[in-house]
């Protein structure tokens, strides 16, 4: 793992403390996913199907949307930047509240299905940009300070210290990011069991919850956190597309094969009910972490 220097000396606690929650925010899963534009545009038009068959809800948005306007976040005057926006549920969601909104993601077809997703909710004052945000360059791009509040919800776009410092660097104000603390799959857990022979991965994934919390500590910010618990049940039929979604999930790279994708297909297909569908129970817990970049204290030593 390449070793960055720090852009803020840690204000409590050793230098050791705030090396070893960085090392912890910058690790990855011994299997992660393959996040490139192509993964995210596959999953995009899954998503999207979804959406149109009405089997991908937007709780999680209404949740978010609660607890900002409940802190004062989404004023009229805001401008608000959405990072790994995906296909813009969050930032029209925001749109109709603030002044603007800019969302950023790597998947060209995200912003695709972003955009119209605007159009068809009548909202002019959002912008969806296709862009690589571990490559953006804030300060060339004049995005320095740009934001009132910046907004990142289940992206691995800011894990590191790079991304959150970028975070940081474009608000005025205020950051908030949501992350997994945990997720319980129970079509994943069946097939992980039933058809691999796999023993049930931890649900726990709030590894980037915690780190963040106490990197930004030891820098001196006052995070505030909070949760939302999320139960959802869904039904769906059988795709190429979802099975491949969860071969993602629960396979290592080297077995994410045609083959295997086709076995989940089938099993899938097998455990219909009598409608053709397959049932889904998620459920999950997301943990917030909100901070004003403005309050950055140098009181207190561990």
């Amino acid at each position: 793992m390449e070793k960055r220097s720090n852009p803020l000396p840690p204000l409590w606690g050793p230098a050791g403390d705030l090396e070893y929650f960085v090392a912890m925010q910058e690790s990855q899963p011994e299997h992660r996913p393959d996040h490139s534009p192509q993964k995210w545009d596959r999953r995009a038009d899954a998503w999207e199907q979804e959406r149109i068959l009405h089997h991908k809800g937007d709780e999680r948005v209404r949740s978010t949307v609660a607890y900002l306007e409940n802190r004062g976040l989404l004023c009229p005057e805001y401008q608000v930047a959405d990072i790994g926006c995906g296909p813009g549920r969050f930032a029209v969601a925001f749109a109709s509240r603030v002044q603007w909104v800019t969302g950023f993601d790597l998947s060209p077809k995200m912003v695709e299905y972003g955009m119209a997703h605007a159009r068809q909710e009548g909202v002019a004052n959002v912008t969806l940009r296709t862009c690589d945000f571990q490559a953006l360059d804030v300060r060339q791009e004049g995005l320095t300070g740009a934001f009132d509040l910046v907004f990142s919800s289940l992206t691995p776009a800011i894990h590191g210290q790079a991304g959150l410092q970028k975070v940081m660097d474009m608000s005025r104000a205020y950051c908030c990011n949501i992350t997994h603390i945990y997720h319980h799959n129970s079509l994943r857990q069946q097939l992980q069991s039933q058809l691999f022979g796999l023993a049930p991965a931890s649900p726990w994934g709030g590894r980037w919850f915690y780190s963040l919390f106490n990197v930004l500590l030891l820098l001196g910010y006052l995070p505030e956190t909070s949760y939302d618990h999320q139960l959802q049940h869904r039904r769906f039929p059988p795709s190429a597309d979802y099975a491949s979604i969860m071969m993602e999930q629960i396979l290592p790279p080297e077995q994410r094969t045609g083959e295997n994708q086709a076995r989940i297909l089938e099993w899938m297909r097998a455990h219909t009910d009598g409608e053709g569908m397959v049932t889904e129970t998620s459920r999950a817990c997301y943990g917030r972490i909100l901070w004003d970049v403005r309050v950055r204290s140098d009181q207190g030593e561990f």
